[in-house]
């Protein structure tokens, strides 16, 4: 009797379903200011399966610096501009959250000249560039769709893509940084980020489309505001910590209500809070906000 108690408890464990696996997660920009705070909540919390994506070994050594050395195992160098290459770091993934994006640098020559305009009394704005193929078309758009095209292929069923507020601006000045009279393909990265979406939206893969205010480099942990169409641009406060973007980007992944969505979001100032804030409930969150941005 017991021996057939042994084997009957043996099959039933066959039976059973075992411990389901992590889902695996592939973050693009991850050496990026964001993408890095993405990543590192992913691996704090367990629940899935990250890994980081960064362009060079340089990145890598900006992983190990700010998140530390184990992160590394986490995170490999991945030439963006290669569906191939993409294509093979994406394969087994269920989700990728997009945090790549062009970033310019600021012309030092620019910045004497609007000290000099200081000097007499007047205003100036300093200038910036990009890097060669660093720029929006290649960043912004190029890479973005080779991302998307990938992910596609690899099987990848959703994908959470950071944008930007200002998308339906066309004089944004964000549109303006790195933009050379004649050249039709210089600048506008609010232009390309917005091309890349609507791609996006396209491929048939659930998405979760976010556009945060501007960026700050501050503690997270603030009430998030939603809004839609670039409406919360009209606020007198528009920005939004760093860190609470990674959070929503994190939260996106496990909530149903996030897929086939597109929204943009600001955090509410903490000196305008008069009750202390209990923290996000992203179910919640996601539910009772439905609306979606135009294209």
């Amino acid at each position: 009797m017991r021996t057939f108690a042994y084997l009957g408890s043996l099959l039933l464990a066959a039976l059973l379903p075992g411990p389901s696996a992590a889902t695996k997660v592939v973050v693009t920009g991850a050496a990026g200011r964001t993408g890095r705070l993405v990543l590192d909540k992913l691996l704090k919390r367990g629940v899935h399966d990250p890994k980081g994506l960064v362009r060079t070994e340089k990145s890598m050594k900006r992983i190990a610096k700010l998140s530390g050395p184990d992160a590394l195992s986490k995170v490999e160098v991945c030439d963006v501009t290669s569906l191939e290459a993409l294509e093979k770091a994406f394969a087994g993934s269920e989700a990728v959250v997009l945090c790549t994006s062009a970033v310019p640098k600021i012309k030092l020559r620019s910045i004497l000249k609007v000290l000099a305009l200081k000097l007499i009394g007047k205003k100036g704005r300093p200038t910036f560039r990009f890097p060669p193929n660093g720029d929006p078309y290649h960043v912004d758009w190029l890479g973005a769709k080779n991302q998307i095209d990938a992910a596609k292929k690899a099987g990848v069923k959703h994908m959470v893509f950071v944008g930007s507020m200002g998308g339906t601006q066309e004089d944004n000045f964000l549109n303006s940084i790195g933009r050379v009279e004649g050249e039709e393909l210089s600048g506008n990265i609010l232009k390309w980020k917005r091309k890349a979406e609507e791609h996006l939206i396209a491929s048939g893969m659930d998405y979760t489309i976010v556009h945060p205010g501007g960026l700050l480099d501050k503690e997270g942990g603030r009430k998030i505001i939603f809004g839609v169409n670039d409406e919360l641009l009209e606020r007198k406060t528009r920005s939004i910590p760093r860190d609470d973007v990674a959070e929503c980007c994190v939260a996106a992944l496990s909530v149903d209500e996030a897929k086939r969505r597109s929204f943009d979001i600001i955090s509410e100032d903490p000196a305008d809070t008069k009750e202390p804030f209990a923290g996000m409930d992203w179910n919640s969150f996601f539910s009772t906000n439905k609306a979606n941005c135009n294209y």
